[in-house]
């Protein structure tokens, strides 16, 4: 009776908290529908040859070589596993000023290298590297009409061939010596411009004369393979290479246009791509102030977006890769005391480059569905495998629909950075309606991967689900609640309504259903948890606090995380009761319950067989045995039958005596995973079998990377005297799946 008076005392409190949310929600802020993004697989732009940085040239090969943890830098910047997997590297032909050249004087050739050049380069092969290119800032100087290497010049008239010839023997030398395949080499570096480094002029029309006259048939008679790339203009502008695109000896052989982009707009270099050619910016930097912070990375994000979405260039290349400069010219920081710092912009470049390797294509995709949103896809077509890159230039948390067309699949895994984690994987995301409702966090990127044509992951199949958009599923709480529908930054992903404290003190939930087997709870919080806690009761009484897991915690904007809480365990036996605690925290708004769902399993209902003998089985296979072994994992079960061979074995029950098996229910547990190898068949004389279309219950994580879960018959049974349950395949061990009972129902 004492519980009745509760509801009765709260009754008031929670009309007015209800009517103050409704009114909260008229005030909503950032609530709307979310936007549609179109992802059509047929739709086809251009291939992608991969995602690089400079490492190997100058001074800079020698700053990583000597650098005490250069393996682990390495590893961020080329290895799939440990990095960002970049998939290019480029190189310096050396000019003997700070890296030997191969030709030092006319006709005299060394090509014993650079040490540190050949490492990095080694290095990089060994990370799964799938591109090495090299680009001349300087011929050497006897080449030059200034007899220097610094401060321009142009290449002597008289030097053309022996400059087709060096390029030649430098690729074809780093192969014979250095075991080095050179993928491209690049004529010049910003041939525009008379630096006080490094650095020869060209005009457009020399280009030309050069690719048409000298470089063509030299690369020809000497069966060079590399590619040539030309342009690398410091502006992003294709007026260096138009001459040379419209004449079609030279043209034939400029493979790749080149451009950097410290200034110019992102534009396509239209020229070049009706010729075919592929475009890639080869370098860029900000040699401003240095910045470490997510917006900078976010930045960096979207000017990748806009130059494969919108100048649909082949190859996205950041100046260095690491580097002991104070500005913003690398990728990653080196300090003098042996430390290093990766920047945002390292993980953001990584959104693109671990995900959409060289062989992707660029497919359809709503690019700016909305505003601070930009959106790009890509797909492998030999394989299937896809990436969406998702980019989020606001500090509002924003949540679109990603709509296949032209493909199915069914799952998303999202790959985040954000201010808090680096290329983070999450939880899949499942097709729902023939959508894919994502979260982008503020300053975020996102990269969602999947693989064309797959099934969707098992979903549990719950009993309850409370959204929190009103009170009718509770069975009791504390006075000091109410349903918020304010959405300050996006952050609650458009959730019109969640429960939250209205006093900073211990505030309950109580939910009330018979045989409580699991849940699964949204949360929300601010700044930090601390103060969550669940209960389960049999009586409602007696309490016992519920141990439980978290997902990874994903952060939305304006400080507030989500994430989803379960059990830790097997639920306790007979819990009909389950209560939610906040407490602590800073304010009484920081934490919110925004939608909880229950499992429930049937009450008193005794199992037909429970596999302690064969009393109960009518046949079996002779594959068979009983197991005891490792009760902690299956919930306490002490006895379980299981294959004793990776063979395909069954057991068979019988109807009893002029009846017939109207349904089951099989208690099952599986070993990490599972797939059609468990089935079940129905027969009228026990000779000629028809495979029983079964439907599995949500599993359950019941410890030792055991889980269990429930099958039922997704229809009522015709005329079933006999059922045989069959387990098939290798699998991963021959007790990998188990039968712990059977309940089976007669008419």
């Amino acid at each position: 009776m004492a519980h009745c008076k509760l509801v009765k005392k709260i009754a008031g409190v929670l009309a007015l908290t209800t009517a103050v949310s409704a009114l909260m929600a008229n005030v909503s802020i950032g609530v709307g529908a979310a936007s549609d993004v179109i992802v059509d697989w047929n739709d086809v732009r251009q291939e992608i040859d991969g995602f690089g940085a400079s490492q190997a040239c100058d001074v800079y090969g020698d700053q990583i070589f000597n650098f005490a943890k250069r393996d682990e830098v390495m590893d961020l910047l080329f290895s799939q596993d440990n990095g960002i997997g970049l998939s290019i590297l480029r190189c310096e032909v050396g000019n003997g000023l700070n890296m030997p050249t191969i030709e030092p004087q006319d006709g005299v050739w060394n090509f014993a290298g650079a040490e540190s050049e050949l490492w990095v380069m080694n290095e990089a092969k060994a990370r799964g590297i799938d591109k090495i290119f090299s680009t001349v800032w300087s011929p050497p100087a006897w080449m030059k009409t200034t007899g220097k290497i610094t401060n321009g010049g142009y290449l002597k008239a008289d030097c053309y061939q022996k400059y087709a010839e060096y390029l030649a023997e430098y690729v074809n030398g780093y192969k014979a010596n250095h075991n080095i395949d050179i993928y491209a080499v690049s004529i010049a570096n910003e041939p525009e411009y008379a630096a006080s480094w490094q650095s020869c002029l060209w005009k457009p029309a020399m280009f030309t004369n050069f690719l048409a006259n000298y470089l063509t048939p030299e690369f020809a008679a000497k069966n060079v393979p590399a590619k040539v790339i030309v342009g690398e203009k410091g502006w992003w502008q294709e007026d260096m290479v138009t001459d040379a695109l419209n004449n079609p000896q030279a043209c034939a052989r400029l493979d790749i246009v080149g451009g950097h982009q410290y200034n110019g707009a992102i534009v396509p270099f239209t020229v070049s791509q009706s010729k075919n050619k592929h475009v890639w910016e080869t370098e860029v930097s900000d040699t401003g102030i240095y910045k470490n912070h997510i917006k900078d990375g976010v930045g960096w994000a979207k000017r990748i977006h806009a130059f494969m979405a919108d100048a649909e260039i082949n190859a996205f290349m950041y100046w260095l890769g690491a580097s002991y400069k104070t500005n913003n010219e690398s990728l990653i920081r080196l300090y003098n005391d042996g430390s290093y710092v990766p920047a945002k912009r390292l993980y953001t470049m990584g959104n693109f480059s671990k995900f959409v390797k060289p062989g992707y294509v660029r497919i359809g995709a709503t690019a700016n569905p909305e505003k601070g949103i930009y959106i790009s896809a890509y797909k492998n077509p030999n394989t299937g495998e896809f990436s969406i890159v998702a980019i989020n230039d606001s500090d509002s948390n924003k949540v679109i629909n990603l709509v296949p067309n032209g493909f199915s699949t069914g799952t998303l895994t999202p790959n985040v950075t954000n201010e808090k984690v680096n290329l983070e994987q999450y939880e899949d995301i499942a097709l729902k309606n023939g959508k894919f409702t994502v979260s982008l966090g503020g300053y975020s990127v996102t990269t969602f991967t999947g693989m064309e044509g797959s099934a969707p992951n098992e979903e549990k199949q719950w009993t309850v689900v409370d959204e929190l958009n009103d009170w009718t599923k509770i069975y009791s709480s504390s006075p000091s609640w109410m349903l918020e529908g304010n959405n300050p930054y996006g952050a609650f992903d458009e959730d019109p309504s969640r429960a939250r404290r209205t006093s900073l003190s211990k505030q309950e939930i109580v939910y009330k259903y018979d045989n409580i087997i699991d849940f699964e709870a949204d949360i929300y919080f601010h700044l930090g948890l601390q103060g969550l806690k669940f209960y389960t009761s049999q009586d409602g009484e007696a309490w016992t606090e519920l141990q439980y897991n978290t997902t990874k915690f994903l952060t939305t904007g304006g400080g507030w995380e989500k994430f989803k809480a379960l059990p830790a365990g097997a639920m306790p036996a007979n819990t009909n009761y389950f209560k939610v605690e906040f407490d602590l925290g800073g304010k009484e708004w920081d934490k919110h319950l925004a939608a909880i769902r229950f499992m429930t399993g049937e009450v008193n209902a005794a199992p037909y067989d429970t596999l302690d003998d064969w009393s109960k089985v009518y046949e079996h296979s002779k594959n068979w045995m009983l197991d005891a072994d490792n009760a902690v994992s299956f919930e306490g079960d002490t006895a379980r039958a299981r294959r004793t061979t990776g063979t395909t074995e069954y057991i068979t029950y019988a109807a009893e005596q002029g009846k017939a098996i109207s349904n089951f229910k099989a208690k099952l547990f599986y070993f990490r995973s599972h797939s059609d190898t468990m089935s079940f068949y129905s027969s009228e004389d026990g000779q000629q079998w028809t495979a029983i279309d079964v439907k599995y219950t949500g599993k359950v994580d019941t410890g030792g990377y055991w889980n269990r879960m429930y099958g039922v018959p997704a229809s009522k049974l015709q005329n079933c005297k006999y059922l045989k349950i069959e387990f098939s395949g290798g699998g991963l061990y021959p007790w990998d799946k188990q039968l712990a009972e059977i309940a089976i129902d007669f008419i």
